[in-house]
């Protein structure tokens, strides 16, 4: 029996658009358009299960008609699960009765709190409070719970709730109005120093980086370094994960999937993740 094939019917029985992910991570499965592909056609992701009964699974949120509040833990000390609970006890019952909608955990300690969306509110990630985003065309893993035994993104089913239209509220008026604020006052950051078009800075390095690779002697070296860069710079880990799995995509030939993962998991570890 296969849990995530399971899970996958159920959601399109929904109506909720699900696509398949590579083994293991959050990458889109190689030739293949990512959400762009999301489907909830029966036949068509049983067809992907049979080509390999080992993906994971992920939703076009915008497509589904969902919106998730996303709560993460920042390494630069930023709680937004904190921010946001502070926040729904001040504004009272009204906002804590929003928490009665259907919840995953997510790898690192976040949480997703999933939404029915009416509202078109674009294609973008809404940033509410630190540590605290509103996705709607971003697209997320699920179930997101990761076990503790294997901490890459290989989702657990047993014994968890699947997401439904029965047990997601819709959107509140109160975070769409929040949402809707936020975009008013997103400005793009005015440019810093005396820059000089042409003038290539220590983050024009750090993306050619990400585009050179490496030959078969210095992969480990390159994506070792790379990804203490990135760390460095306070990227978020998803990100700088999937932005070391493109590296590696450059190398040539690239390294396995499990020293990759193995690269990462080291510099987490002295970056204080686990």
């Amino acid at each position: 029996m296969n849990k995530v094939l399971d899970t996958a019917l159920v959601l399109a029985a929904y109506g909720f658009k699900v696509y398949p992910l590579t083994a293991g991570t959050k990458i889109p499965v190689k030739g293949m358009h990512g959400e762009h592909d999301a489907t909830s056609d029966k036949a068509t992701i049983m067809n992907w299960f049979e080509i390999d009964s080992s993906y994971n699974l992920a939703l076009n949120l915008q497509a589904s008609g969902l919106a998730v509040i996303d709560l993460d833990y920042h390494g630069n000390g930023i709680n937004g699960v904190k921010n946001y609970s502070q926040y729904l006890m001040d504004h009272g019952n009204t906002y804590m009765d929003s928490l009665k909608t259907y919840t995953e955990l997510t790898p690192r300690g976040g949480i997703h709190i999933f939404y029915n969306l009416n509202h078109d509110l674009g294609n973008k990630d809404i940033q509410l409070m630190p540590g605290v985003e509103l996705l709607t065309g971003k697209v997320v893993i699920a179930p997101s719970y990761i076990s503790e035994i294997n901490k890459w993104y290989i989702p657990q089913y047993q014994g968890y709730q699947t997401l439904s239209r029965k047990n997601v509220q819709p959107l509140p008026d109160w975070i769409i109005e929040l949402a809707t604020e936020a975009q008013k006052h997103t400005t793009k950051p005015a440019a810093q120093g005396n820059y000089q078009p042409g003038q290539k800075r220590w983050t024009g390095r750090l993306l050619d980086g990400l585009v050179h690779g490496a030959s078969k002697g210095d992969r480990n070296n390159y994506l070792t370094q790379l990804t203490g860069k990135m760390f460095r710079v306070g990227a978020d880990s998803d990100s700088i994960y999937n932005l070391l799995v493109f590296a590696n995509s450059n190398c040539e030939p690239p390294l396995p999937d499990h020293e990759v993962n193995s690269i990462f998991g080291s510099i987490l570890k002295k970056n204080g993740g686990r």
